[in-house]
């Protein structure tokens, strides 16, 4: 009996064979969605973290080792997938880590990363894992001479003075839009910040509350000169970045946060770190 009628027909039919071994071979390779089976391949997930420390979302330790809320966060999701976490910290900017990501350099931004219109043109960001709020560290002695007859509250609404914010961050962004009237001063370190509001150079500094709480947590003798005004009615959702066609990866980390039922505000984060 003649299993084929024609040479031809053997050649094609060894052919289609052939690809059903391949085709059955690369279904068993790829297990994950295309953006997954990329971490899983190499056997690593890079995460962006700006070079600065920002405790406590992430500090590096005496002995070189790294630690702190984004950290742990990073961690996590490294050990679900089953890789290892490793760290891209050579941008010196927040949004320099989006473009580590835009770039494929890095596979997810977890860096005290602010949710921004900017930032969302570029990349997809999860659900937020802490939301803050924006704050004003401000010199007493300035504000007291800046006030004088008038309503401190309408005063703040409408701020006019040296407001320093730190360069390349959301703040830029978010003091141009909620002090319109206000000197606008970009400093690169936020030490030289403090520093300045402290000495009466500058009449306040905007950022997330938590950073400005930090600063009377480390100095308490501060309240004599500085005082917190935090905004109950503003939001700074922080939450992790990926590429535009990570979309798989996305769903992935927002069902992980979901998890992980975290209820974490400015107040529980300081406490867990700093008691």
């Amino acid at each position: 009996m003649r299993l084929f009628r024609n040479k031809k027909q053997a050649i094609y039919s060894l052919f289609s064979f052939f690809c059903l071994i391949l085709v059955t071979s690369t279904a068993f390779a790829q297990q994950f969605a295309p953006d997954i089976q990329r971490i899983i391949d190499k056997k690593m997930i890079i995460i962006a973290m700006v070079e600065n420390d920002q405790p406590p979302f992430f500090i590096k330790n005496e002995d070189d080792s790294l630690v702190g809320f984004d950290v742990e966060l990073a961690r996590g999701i490294a050990k679900e997938l089953g890789v290892k976490a490793v760290f891209n910290r050579t941008s010196k900017t927040f949004n320099g880590t989006v473009d580590l990501v835009v770039n494929r350099q890095a596979d997810i931004a977890i860096s005290k990363l602010s949710m921004t219109l900017s930032r969302a043109q570029k990349v997809l960001f999860t659900h937020p894992y802490i939301v803050l709020r924006k704050a004003l560290l401000i010199n007493q002695l300035n504000f007291a001479k800046a006030t004088k007859g008038q309503d401190q509250i309408d005063f703040i609404k409408n701020l006019r003075g040296d407001l320093g914010v730190l360069a390349a961050s959301s703040y830029v962004g978010f003091a141009k839009k909620m002090f319109p009237h206000a000197e606008i001063h970009e400093f690169k370190k936020w030490e030289d910040l403090v520093t300045a509001v402290e000495k009466g150079e500058i009449l306040a500094v905007f950022r997330d509350e938590l950073e400005i709480k930090k600063v009377v947590r480390n100095n308490p003798d501060s309240v004599l000169k500085l005082q917190i005004v935090a905004f109950k009615d503003t939001k700074d959702p922080i939450a992790m970045a990926v590429s535009p066609d990570c979309r798989h990866l996305l769903f992935w980390l927002n069902l992980y946060l979901d998890s992980l039922n975290m209820d974490m505000d400015a107040d529980k984060l300081l406490d867990k770190y700093y008691e």
